[in-house]
């Protein structure tokens, strides 16, 4: 058995005998998910209380802050280039132009159609992988993938229009749509550049160029488009959602998100985002007595059947161990 005959995930012994699968990955990724959707209402409050742009730039200088003081003797022993610091401003304006997009996009439409809209983006990481590297086998997508993201999609339809009459559904899509499905490209594409460039070698680096590059831009549209406060006039509950998200939301989640999706597939990673909904009704639940329909219950469940459904067994193109260490050896050549 060849080192190409590998699959995402599973573990070999010395003799190259396939042991078990190792699910660390996957199991990393819905961690992330889980801190999404537990400082979901925080975001919320915080976007509310200081405007989203100034929020999002102090959000993401405390992040930036804590990067670079967990990497920063691995930056000084080098491991910038052109490579990595294009893939980072990348990824990092994808980052951006996401969050840009959704509160953009939110000012004419409704929140339950943003949030199912953005939910595409778990489509179309396929749909996209599908188009642009039809010839890289590593990042094809499997039928199992199209299955879990199907279900994916399913689950988040049920979970944002299952609240009956209070979700305002309406079929006519308007400018907020339009704004919202650019935010669902973004996502989709930072999802799908983390998977194409990003390897265990280079991550840090380019982790601290796209945090950077989403401060830079939420700054500079804060100072153009809102006034931001002095810090002494944000209220303990503002300074309570900077820290939660900045230290966990941003700076954990996302060293989480570079650090173990290149070891899984775009396609698996946008499926267990997609569970983010199912985390923050829980939470929502289980710390602000929110209740869940009968149908958004069953969307949860559609949503984690996606999750399972991806892991099937099947073959996979190729091994994502070995892929990224000949592309980590290619860039440092």
């Amino acid at each position: 058995m060849s080192a190409l005959d590998k699959r995402p995930g599973q573990c070999y012994d010395a003799g190259m005998r396939p042991n078990r699968k190792s699910y660390l990955p996957q199991a990393a990724l819905l961690s992330a998910t889980v801190i999404w959707g537990w400082t979901f209402v925080l975001v919320k409050e915080g976007a509310s209380e200081l405007g989203p742009l100034t929020f999002l730039a102090l959000r993401f200088a405390l992040a930036l802050f804590a990067i670079l003081l967990l990497f920063w003797g691995r930056l000084r022993r080098g491991g910038l280039n052109w490579g990595t610091l294009r893939a980072g401003l990348w990824i990092g304006l994808s980052l951006f132009s996401g969050y840009l997009f959704q509160t953009w996009g939110l000012l004419y439409t409704t929140a339950t159609k943003s949030g199912f809209i953005t939910g595409l983006s778990v489509i179309l990481v396929p749909l996209l992988s599908a188009l642009a590297f039809k010839e890289e086998a590593r990042l094809r997508v499997p039928a199992r993938g199209w299955l879990g993201a199907g279900l994916a999609a399913l689950g988040l339809g049920l979970i944002l229009f299952g609240q009956g009459e209070a979700a305002g559904l309406e079929l006519r899509l308007n400018l907020g749509d339009l704004l919202t499905l650019l935010c669902a490209f973004s996502f989709a594409l930072q999802v799908i550049s983390i998977g194409r460039f990003v390897n265990p070698g280079n991550y840090p680096t380019i982790l601290v160029i796209q945090i950077g590059t989403v401060f830079v831009l939420s700054l500079a549209g804060a100072l153009l488009v809102e006034h931001p406060r002095l810090a002494m006039t944000i209220s303990p509950k503002g300074w309570e959602a900077i820290l939660i998200t900045g230290l966990l939301a941003t700076a954990l989640a996302f060293f989480i998100q570079n650090r173990f999706q290149p070891l899984s597939t775009p396609t698996e990673a946008a499926i267990i985002f997609s569970a983010e909904p199912v985390f923050a009704g829980l939470f929502g639940y289980l710390l602000l007595g929110e209740r869940l329909t009968g149908l958004q219950l069953l969307g949860a469940a559609a949503i984690l059947g996606g999750i399972v459904a991806s892991q099937l067994p099947g073959q996979h193109p190729a091994a994502v161990e070995q892929s990224l260490k000949r592309r980590g050896e290619e860039e440092n050549e």
